[in-house]
């Protein structure tokens, strides 16, 4: 299933703002930006590995 041309321009406009967003931003900023985003998904992912060993073990009874 490849990508429609309407979802490759929406995905190039994206790049071009985001690319355009770091330019003008300090490094600090957006990088401390990134930072908070990153952490969250690293905490997601550890919550959802933990939920998912308990239901394991649960299940195992």
């Amino acid at each position: 299933m490849g990508l429609s041309k309407r979802d490759i321009e929406q995905r190039l406009a994206f790049v071009r703002l985001w690319a355009s967003y770091i330019k003008r931003t300090p490094n600090r900023s957006w990088s401390s930006q990134q930072n908070v985003l990153i952490n969250s998904v690293m905490r997601s992912a550890s919550q959802d590995t933990k939920l998912y060993l308990k239901i394991k073990k649960l299940s195992m009874k």
